[in-house]
Order: C-alpha cells, then sequence, then structure tokens
C-alpha cells in the first residue's frame, strides 16, 4: 500500500529502499560502481538527481537539531518523552530519503535505488540520518585517484593529496565508531572490483540482499568505460559519454611514471592512512623531512589565506 506525498501523489512503495554509494573523493569509482550495480534488474538509476550531495551538505540540519534541543526547556523532557536528537535526524533522514525515492517510476517494481556522490563529507552523520539505509563506500589508491585528477582536471598535487588524505580519515574515523554495529556499510577498493569483478559484484549483491543469478556478468565485464581521465587527451576534455574498453585501457596504473619527490610527498602526506586501508607504499623513496615540513608549511599558509578570502567575500 502507498502513501501520498503533500502534493496528494503516491509516494514511493515501502518496498523500495537506497543504497547510498560515496566515494572517497572524485576520480574514486563512483560512476563505475554505479554503472555496474545499476544492471541489476532489481536496482534502478537515479534521475535526474545524478549525485546527490545529501550528506556533504547536512551540516546545518544536524545544528538546527541540536539549536532546537538546546533551545527547548529541560523540564519538558521532550527526549525522554518524544524522541532524543537522533530520533529527530531520523525523521528528518527519512523525507530526505523519501524524496530521492521519487525518483522512481509509479510502478516500477525494482526494489533498490542507487544514489552516489563522489565525496565523503558529512560521512560521521551518516547512520544518524539514515540508520536504516544501505551505504557502500568505495576507496581508491590515492597515488593513482591523484593522477587521475590531474589527467582530468588539472588538478594541482598537493591540493589532489591532502584531499585523499581528509577523506581517508573520514573513512577510517567512521568505520571505528561503527566497529561492533549492526549497520549495514561495505568498503570496496576500487582495485579490487577492476580486478575481480564477478566476486566484488557477489559480495555486493549479497549485501543489498539481492539475487546473483539475475545478473548478466558477462554484459557487465564487456561494459564500456565512462569518464576516463583517457578522454581528455582524445578530445580536450573529459566527458560522459560511453566509449569502448580497449587493451591500452589502465586505471590501475595512473601514477607509474610518478618520481621520486612524488612519492616522497605522498607517503608524507598520505601514507598512514594509504596502510591503514590496505594499500602499500613506494618504500624504497625516502622521508626527505626537512623539504615536506616546508611544504607542510606552504600548504598551510595556502589554507590559511583561502579560508580568509572566503569569510571576507
Amino acid at each position: 500500500m502507498s502513501r501520498l506525498d503533500r502534493e496528494g501523489q503516491p509516494s514511493a512503495s515501502f518496498q523500495s529502499r537506497l543504497c547510498f554509494i560515496l566515494g572517497i573523493h572524485l576520480r574514486s569509482g563512483t560512476n563505475y560502481i554505479y554503472n555496474l550495480l545499476k544492471e541489476h534488474p532489481d536496482c534502478a538509476g537515479p534521475g535526474p538527481i545524478w549525485e546527490d550531495h545529501v550528506l556533504q551538505y547536512s551540516r546545518p540540519l544536524i545544528d538546527y537539531t541540536a539549536s532546537l534541543y538546546r533551545a527547548w526547556n529541560p523540564k519538558w523532557k521532550v527526549a525522554e518523552k518524544i524522541g532524543s536528537k537522533g530520533t529527530l535526524l531520523g525523521h528528518f533522514g527519512d523525507s530526505i530519503q523519501a524524496f530521492l525515492l521519487r525518483q522512481l517510476n509509479d510502478g516500477d517494481p525494482r526494489k533498490v535505488l542507487l544514489t552516489k556522490t563522489p565525496s565523503v563529507k558529512g560521512l560521521g552523520s551518516f547512520f544518524d540520518l539514515f540508520p536504516d539505509a544501505h551505504l557502500i563506500l568505495i576507496v581508491r589508491d590515492g597515488r593513482a585517484l591523484v593522477e587521475s585528477g590531474v589527467r582530468s582536471f588539472d588538478w594541482r598535487y598537493e591540493n589532489a593529496m591532502q584531499a585523499w588524505r581528509e577523506g581517508a580519515q573520514e573513512i577510517l574515523d567512521f568505520q571505528r565508531v561503527c566497529q561492533g554495529s549492526e549497520r549495514k556499510m561495505l568498503l570496496v577498493k576500487y582495485e579490487d572490483l577492476v580486478q575481480n569483478t564477478r566476486n566484488e559484484l557477489c559480495h555486493m549483491f549479497e549485501f543489498l540482499d539481492l539475487d546473483p543469478e539475475r545478473y548478466d556478468f558477462a554484459a557487465a565485464e564487456s561494459l564500456g568505460v565512462i569518464g576516463s581521465s583517457e578522454s581528455k587527451g582524445q578530445e580536450g576534455s573529459v566527458h560522459w559519454r560511453v566509449t569502448e574498453k580497449t587493451a591500452e585501457f589502465n586505471p590501475l596504473a595512473r601514477a607509474m611514471h610518478w618520481d621520486r619527490k612524488k612519492h616522497e610527498r605522498f607517503n608524507w602526506v598520505a601514507g598512514r592512512p594509504m596502510v591503514e586501508l590496505g594499500y602499500t607504499l613506494d618504500e624504497k623513496v625516502g622521508s626527505a623531512p626537512v623539504r615536506n615540513r616546508l611544504l607542510d608549511a606552504g600548504w598551510k599558509l595556502r589554507s590559511l589565506v583561502a579560508a580568509l578570502y572566503r569569510a571576507v567575500r
């Protein structure tokens, strides 16, 4: 039985559910994992909200909830009689999910709507807002991600390394908080998905309670490439049209040409979270502490200037 939304139209069925796909950063493979999963007949792709960003901009909602509970007289015992801040946040999350589920076509029998964002900003509040939702986190070797961003969007190496480190730390902190809980969370490594596509897909289907027998693995393994950094070299800018996967296509080798200085800098900035996420570093390079501390100081100064500029705009 369906319920009515505020405009009197049938909202998404209670049988429908959401799977949030969050990437450690841009170029981490959110499009890739989404394109694979949406080929399952019990999954539906988004549209028109191709990247939801709901968690990334959820901070004001969390602050609003906290402000309300501070404003309400403790003698009213709102938390005891009606519900805690977490309860109210969960209701806000329900509304967000219901809105996203409106993207499902009327009568669509598919159960799982896939919604993605190439960012983990605000990740710590995910289960406060969406306690029963499924969450897939995708991570990628930071060196390959950085290089892909440099090639695709002309990122600066330093900015990209720092951004990857921040995303990795957000994920590691989130994992520690959720450890031992029954939250519906799955971490997927981009490299495993590329090299062992069938096994990783079966793992995700089990996580989402989907029947792998209903999936065409052969078709999935022959899917074209979307948004590859290689398309910029061919056309001058990255495009999102499907292109054929050539024999030369190797997204795992993006940083193979890095010199010693790039490896030293990356190891210094992001080495610890890389190892904690299960990656190995190039240990043949040194640490260059003097050079890296100078680069750290330059990064902090530029970050401070940028923050001041944003504050006075």
